[in-house]
């Protein structure tokens, strides 16, 4: 048995409570009175946009493994069955709830609609992950076939690549509002930073601490200022779009600071916060699936108001909350057999 790597459940159970921070803030921004309201919560959201992608670069670091086995049983018969399984499960669940409890017209029409939104999208938008993580995995096979025989120089040069084509170029094309005439043969970000996991776990890109801090608290400074420099403002639109997308040159640099201060930690256990990060990871993709039935409870079913009273501080007591109440759902959850194959 493979042994386990303590940083992996860290960075998975910070990622798990940063996502839900993230869409707790960014739903209460619906809510705004002012500017500086609304400036506040997306800033919030904004600085927790390392989130997906550090869970992507522990998939990478885990799957990409040259000595790990991927049998095309394990990767269908595993892997992409149980995305699968949980994106027609939870996409007709979540048709549901909108049935009963927003529109107040649940019936067949809940279920196959469930069903059409499974191939068509128009479903809740948290549920991009999950075609997300079945692409990624489809493609498994071929990005293994690069590992298992790259040399380091050559994991540096697909990094620099990509690096350039998804991510600096359309950075400045985000900037500009014009599109580049230079493309790569890919549609997304994400095996960038699926082989930047892998690149930094094993060491092939040396991340020491004064370079992790400069990387975290250069992204965080970058982000915060451009949140509060765009609200409002003329090139709001520009760069609010950059700051949201995982392509964002800045919203890479400061996921990989993220990724490597947590891989620093690896050889220092500590008893209580392990505990705590292995449950959280062990229920991490049950509560990013549940955790938006929540929020959508609060802020839509039960118009919750957190400028009512309170304002920001409400909307962080709101995040622990949906945060402690998904967890808890899904730790009884697991009890059911099969259901807890699935999350």
């Amino acid at each position: 048995m493979k042994q386990r790597i303590i940083y992996f459940s860290r960075i998975k159970a910070i990622a798990c409570a940063a996502v839900v921070f993230l869409h707790t803030f960014y739903a209460a921004a619906a809510f705004s009175k002012t500017k500086g309201d609304m400036a506040a919560m997306l800033t919030v959201r904004n600085l927790m946009m390392w989130a997906v992608p550090c869970f992507v670069m522990v998939s990478g670091a885990l799957l990409l493994d040259k000595n790990r086995e991927l049998t095309y049983k394990k990767l269908f018969g595993r892997l992409i069955l149980r995305m699968a399984i949980a994106l027609v499960v939870f996409s007709v669940l979540f048709s549901c709830f909108d049935g009963l409890l927003v529109t107040k017209d649940f019936g067949a029409k809940s279920f196959t609609q469930g069903l059409r939104q499974v191939l068509y999208g128009g479903g809740w938008k948290h549920m991009w992950y999950l075609y997300l993580m079945i692409a990624l995995y489809l493609l498994l096979p071929a990005y293994k076939l690069i590992t298992r025989s790259a040399q380091s120089k050559d994991i540096i040069y697909i990094l620099a690549v990509y690096t350039v084509f998804l991510s600096v170029l359309p950075t400045i094309e985000g900037l500009t509002g014009k599109d580049l005439a230079f493309y790569i043969c890919t549609a997304s970000v994400y095996p960038l930073y699926l082989f930047l996991g892998y690149a930094i776990h094993n060491g092939i890109i040396r991340l020491n601490v004064p370079l992790c801090v400069i990387l975290t608290l250069a992204g965080a400074a970058a982000v915060t200022g451009l949140s509060i420099w765009s609200a409002g403002g003329n090139s709001a639109p520009k760069v609010n779009a950059l700051l949201g997308n995982y392509s964002f040159i800045v919203t890479v640099l400061f996921s990989a600071g993220v990724f490597g201060l947590v891989k620093l930690t690896e050889n220092k256990p500590v008893k209580i916060i392990d505990m705590i990060a292995a449950e959280l990871e062990k229920c991490s993709f049950g509560i990013y699936l549940i955790h938006m039935a929540a929020l959508k409870l609060v802020f839509v079913v039960w118009k919750v108001d957190p400028f009512a009273s309170g304002g920001a501080l409400t909307v962080t007591g709101i995040s622990i909350g949906v945060l402690i109440a998904s967890y808890i759902i899904v730790r009884l959850l697991k009890f059911i057999p099969y259901v807890n194959k699935i999350i």
